[in-house]
């Protein structure tokens, strides 16, 4: 199969060259897609489209670019699917996946626990939703940020003014969050492949942060999520219709977990590092396996 990667970045990329190995020890091809480099076109009502220096057949393609996807990437999207090519997340899960207030309603729809959020478009709005969620500290988020970018703790309306001065647009807007102490909680990161988890890890953030991603350095290892936790995670991929998802849970002084973010374009360097798991073959399994 030539499986397709949608993403800016090349092999370097840690996802990219696994999902390289991986492919090419079982006989496939990963194909890097730059979506800067790609034509679109709709000719005689048939909907076609050429990528610069790839002239091959794609069977399936994995859009990896994460939330910050703008616009012209759902346009991509949607002319691979109409030109018939299977996607892997698909349009409606990435639609929903790459803003954080869109996936917490999609996963409060389906019942699931997420953290008490308030999503504003205007700074008035700050002071109201802070007093909404009991007062300071809080959590400022940018929609789309990834990674544990765009997000601060707010302590005072201070913090929250230089915030939303920077990050506010009223077309986008932001989320205001309640705030779990890093002393006071667990986060778990579960990998969802199909209708099973592949590998789980705890992280947790360096003294003097709050935030638990192994973006900001956060220490990751193994864990056996219980069969709550797992539940949990399928059940968020697919209220956000989602067959490949990163999601993570945070868990409260031994308190039911809630679902703090899905993303569909998950990395994996972390993951396989604390478990020692192939999740790059795993993924590559699941594509040929389902769409070959």
């Amino acid at each position: 199969m030539n499986i397709g990667i949608l993403t800016v970045n090349n092999f370097n990329f840690h996802p990219n060259m696994r999902l390289k190995q991986a492919a090419e020890e079982q006989g496939h091809h990963v194909i890097l897609i730059n979506p800067y480099n790609m034509l679109s076109e709709i000719t005689n009502n048939r909907f076609n489209f050429s990528i610069k220096d790839i002239d091959q057949k794609l069977d399936v393609i994995m859009p990896r670019q994460g939330s910050p996807m703008g616009d012209y990437g759902l346009v991509l999207l949607r002319q691979f699917m109409q030109s018939g090519i299977p996607l892997v997340n698909g349009l409606t899960g990435i639609t929903i996946a790459r803003n954080q207030y869109i996936t917490l309603q999609a996963l409060a729809s389906a019942g699931l626990p997420v953290p008490d959020t308030i999503f504003i478009t205007r700074p008035q709005a700050f002071s109201e939703a802070v007093d909404k969620l009991g007062g300071y500290p809080v959590v400022i988020k940018q929609v789309d940020g990834m990674g544990g970018d765009g997000v601060i703790k707010a302590d005072k309306e201070q913090d929250g003014i230089i915030f939303l001065d920077k990050h506010l647009k009223e077309r986008r807007g932001v989320i205001v969050q309640q705030f779990f102490a890093p002393e006071n909680r667990v986060d778990v990161r579960l990998l969802v492949i199909g209708d099973k988890v592949a590998g789980a890890m705890q992280l947790k953030p360096l003294n003097d942060e709050f935030r638990a991603n192994i973006h900001q350095n956060a220490r990751a290892r193994v864990t056996l999520p219980s069969e709550e936790q797992i539940k949990m995670a399928v059940a968020s991929a697919r209220a956000c219709h989602l067959e490949i998802a990163g999601v993570d849970l945070i868990v409260e002084n031994d308190c039911d977990p809630k679902v703090i973010e899905v993303n569909y374009s998950p990395g994996f360097k972390g993951l396989e590092a604390a478990t020692g798991l192939d999740i790059a073959k795993q993924m590559i399994d699941y594509v040929t396996a389902t769409y070959h």
